[in-house]
């Protein structure tokens, strides 16, 4: 929090540069990846677009959400909603990293700068909407959704449906993290911070492949 209030101007670019990441991520890589896994259902006898369905319902879920109260009013049902929606994500997002980038150095540490960039954003608009709870309890909770998502992407093997349902939710929410809360109104955001950010998560998506 004190570094948005010293840096204001610098505060708002990273979190539009963190928005970008996180649309470069999901059209780039975790759809691509979805894809992938949804041609091994395919393969096994499943509904080959059962997880497009989840990254839908993820979407959906998280729009219907947020669009159903204000979200620069901080009360209960704002705090409620945050708590949940975005303690989820995080879980998620975590599981979906530790999977994607556990196979080596290289793929965990741009993983890592990726995650970390993105959810900088994630935490600005908490910081904004919840300031006295983020100050306090919200913020350990944050971090306590990361280490469990961590600890699951860790354990789970990638075959089984947990990393598929997760790949597939964080899909849907992230799309609908980035154009509901991040990107609230065209004239508020910095299009060349979004765009450079789209642009580091297709490098990153890039590198990791090799």
């Amino acid at each position: 929090m004190s570094f948005y209030r010293s840096f204001p101007a610098l505060a708002g670019w990273l979190s539009d540069f963190s928005s970008g990441i996180g649309l470069g991520y999901a059209f780039l890589f975790l759809l691509p990846k979805i894809g992938e896994l949804s041609a091994d259902l395919a393969a096994n006898g499943k509904w080959e677009n059962s997880l497009f369905g989840y990254s839908l319902l993820g979407f959906l879920i998280y729009y219907l959400l947020e669009a159903s109260r204000d979200t620069g009013a901080d009360n209960r049902l704002s705090l409620g909603l945050d708590t949940v929606a975005l303690g989820t994500y995080n879980c998620l997002l975590a599981i979906t990293v530790m999977q994607t980038a556990g196979t080596s150095p290289e793929l965990y540490a741009v993983g890592t700068l990726a995650y970390s960039l993105h959810l900088f954003g994630v935490n600005i608009f908490l910081y904004k909407t919840h300031p006295g709870h983020m100050s306090g309890w919200l913020r350990a909770y944050f971090v306590a959704s990361l280490a469990v998502g961590i600890l699951i992407g860790l354990h789970a093997d990638k075959s089984s449906m947990i990393y598929s349902v997760a790949t597939g939710l964080t899909g849907g929410v992230i799309i609908a993290l980035s154009l509901r809360v991040k990107l609230p109104s065209l004239s508020a955001v910095n299009t060349k911070a979004l765009l450079i950010g789209v642009v580091f998560a297709a490098v990153a998506v890039e590198v990791t492949r090799y």
